[in-house]
């Protein structure tokens, strides 16, 4: 048999042409957005996307006008609400490669790239296991909760974070965030920080955020890039800066600034697209998902019965003690029945509580009970972890080795 050797200048050439052809199929695959018209609001500075009118599009070399290049259309009186359908339009994307994270007293780098928010799952699969070269996660554990800054007790903070941790190094888990550094992002950012500083191995972390609410986010822009990123936030600014201690971010883009949306639908769908992929042939078994829920507003207690009803249920781990939403779904696990039934006075009790924890009307706490009491319906897929004494990593471990006895009652 003939042997083959590669002079070193021939293994370059190599590699540069299999950089160019991965290079091309992720700007054939992956896009991103931009509005191309200029919708009057109340603030005549600003479009209805959010963005300046000064900034609204960036007029490229050569071209004579921002009409020419873009078709940017100026709307005079509009008939209608601006949309992401009829007012933008997409690109090749402009922004992926891997970040530099600048100051917090530690160097991490992570793999990012910007795409619209309607993206196909598995497309992100596809690159997060082919050019990211991940392993498939034997879990994923999505978390959710406030998006505000809080505080946690420090005993509280502790076991969350080693509890989240050890279930992620030990279950092989890809952790699932929204990626900026606020609320209960910036908690499970500190765990990570402090298991990095103690060992190398490191966790999956993948960051799921708006492109258009990222502070510094032009430094980003670049095609397979590194690029350098400061992690300063600038406290008069309303957007946020991504949490420095994340291995990879899935920035989502429908063409808005300063606003949250459009990295909700695509994550769900990335979610149940991962959690189909059969990591046992054999068994067929799917990537078991987890629900976690740290605090949290109204829009929490949503997610989780959005969880609970989904096909296969997904289960849900809340960390009791946390505050708001957590606690709320809580308090009714402990004292509902099978079924989810609870009596007048415990059911009086959340309505009081629900009002004074979201500043609500006695009707808008009804709609938030009525929720809450459907999450009970499946009580038994809701695990609720008391303050110190229990740990998460059992919790979550149990939920794992369990969960297809959930799935094969509700199938």
């Amino acid at each position: 048999m003939l042997g083959f050797t590669y002079r070193p200048e021939e293994i370059l050439y190599i590699w540069s042409i299999i950089d160019l052809a991965q290079k091309a199929w992720i700007e054939r695959n992956f896009l991103k957005r931009e509005c191309i018209h200029i919708f009057p609001t109340k603030d005549p500075t600003r479009c209805a996307c959010g963005q300046l009118t000064t900034q609204h599009v960036a007029i490229p070399p050569g071209a004579n006008s921002v009409e020419e290049t873009y078709q940017l259309v100026q709307i005079d009186t509009p008939r209608d609400k601006w949309n992401v359908i009829k007012h933008t339009r997409t690109y090749p994307t402009d922004a992926f490669g891997l970040i530099e994270f600048q100051g917090g007293g530690f160097i991490n780098k992570a793999m990012y790239i910007r795409v619209t928010y309607d993206t196909k799952p598995d497309n992100l699969l596809h690159l997060m296991v082919k050019d990211w070269q991940l392993e498939l996660p034997t879990l994923l554990i999505s978390v959710h909760g406030g998006l505000q800054n809080f505080d946690l007790q420090p005993k509280l903070k502790q076991v969350f974070g080693k509890g989240l941790i050890k279930a992620a190094v030990t279950t092989g888990a890809w952790i699932f965030t929204g990626g900026v550094n606020t609320g209960v992002i910036r908690h499970v950012g500190d765990a990570l920080k402090d298991h990095s500083s103690k060992s190398r191995g490191k966790v999956c972390a993948i960051g799921i955020a708006p492109w258009g609410i990222l502070e510094n986010k032009e430094d980003l822009i670049g095609k397979d890039v590194t690029k350098p990123y400061q992690t300063m936030a600038n406290p008069l600014s309303k957007l946020a800066v991504l949490n420095n201690s994340h291995s990879h971010f899935i920035l989502t883009d429908n063409g808005t600034c300063g606003k949250y949306g459009s990295e909700v639908k695509l994550r769900r769908l990335l979610e149940k697209h991962i959690s189909l992929q059969k990591i046992n042939t054999r068994l067929g078994q799917g990537v078991p998902l987890v629900c976690l829920i740290v605090e949290g507003g109204p829009n929490v207690i949503s997610i989780a019965l959005e969880s609970l009803r989904d096909e296969p249920p997904i289960p849900v781990v809340v960390c009791d003690g946390s505050g708001r939403a957590s606690d709320i779904i809580s308090f009714a696990h402990k004292f509902s029945e099978d079924g989810g039934l609870v009596n007048e006075d415990v059911r009086e009790q959340l309505l009081v509580t629900i009002q004074k924890t979201f500043n609500y009307s006695k009707s808008q706490s009804q709609q938030i009970l009525l929720m809450v009491m459907e999450c009970m319906k499946k009580r038994e897929l809701v695990s609720r972890r008391q303050r110190v004494k229990d740990n998460l990593h059992v919790s979550l471990s149990v939920v794992r080795t369990n969960m297809y006895v959930s799935i094969n009652k509700y199938s």
